[in-house]
């Protein structure tokens, strides 16, 4: 067994051979920064020349445009009301290269769309998602018909756990939802907030766990991210991690995750 982690602890460092362009970001439990992993990931394939579409899916809080300044934003909750379409609601965040579809903060657009408006908004999306070379598409926490409809869009699941002991209960129960509601998309494991690669690896020993014997699909783990004093420096000025505080522990992550993603689809 101990053989095996190893293996699994060297691929964390290493490409994988996958090449897939949509990603759904979840959490089985609030506050696990879910939103704000989204946006810096983001922004770190931005910044590496990539075509990125960030669409705010977090129907009940909408965290992207609290993190930062958006210059006249445009709203989803235009398109959940048939006033415009995505095309028409797109956000340039400092190039035209990096766009985002958002919602205003606290207001749960997702409410107003029945689920098969939601199917519709899905179709329209992998439409535009055409134009980018990465849609991320940052979910929340909430395990919804309409969530799930989201996450059946997707390539790959990248499903966010911290170290706390009530989140990875979560986490196991979202990962037995989503075996029991037959989601195909490929299940990646992000930890957050850990002081340590070591701690984050143990986070996921324990996790591997108690998902391995109840005979569930192990989800891969894919990135570690560390806890950062600096991120609460740029969420209180609505600045990005990886632009203001590029060689800071959490922001190394973050690229390592970027590159991780790219090097994937190089390899295709």
């Amino acid at each position: 067994m101990d053989k095996d982690f190893d293996l699994v602890y060297k691929r964390l460092f290493l490409e994988r051979d996958a090449n897939h362009r949509v990603f759904v970001f979840f959490s089985g439990a609030q506050q696990i920064g879910t939103s704000w992993c989204a946006l810096s990931l983001a922004h770190a394939l931005n910044q590496s020349h990539k075509k990125v579409l960030l669409v705010d899916g977090n129907g009940k809080f909408s965290n992207i445009s609290s993190y930062i300044q958006l210059h006249n934003p445009l709203y989803l909750e235009d398109y959940a009301e048939g006033k415009k379409t995505l095309n028409q609601l797109i956000t340039a965040y400092k190039n035209k290269d990096f766009n985002i579809l958002t919602a205003q903060q606290g207001n749960n657009y997702f409410s107003e769309l029945s689920l098969g408006r939601i199917r519709i908004f899905m179709d329209d999306l992998n439409i535009l998602s055409e134009s980018y070379d990465y849609t991320i598409i940052d979910l929340g926490s909430d395990s919804t018909p309409k969530n799930l409809e989201m996450c059946r869009f997707a390539d790959d699941l990248f499903l966010m756990c911290s170290e706390q002991s009530a989140d990875l209960i979560k986490t196991f129960e979202f990962i037995r939802f989503m075996h029991k509601n037959h989601i195909s998309a490929n299940c990646n494991l992000i930890i957050n907030r850990v002081n340590s690669f070591e701690d984050g690896y143990k986070i996921y020993k324990e996790l591997y766990k108690a998902v391995d014997q109840s005979g569930l699909p192990v989800p891969e783990l894919f990135g570690i991210v560390r806890f950062d004093t600096r991120i609460r420096d740029t969420i209180r000025n609505k600045e990005l991690l990886v632009s203001r505080y590029p060689s800071s522990e959490a922001a190394v992550d973050i690229f390592n995750l970027a590159k991780k993603i790219i090097s994937e689809n190089d390899y295709e």
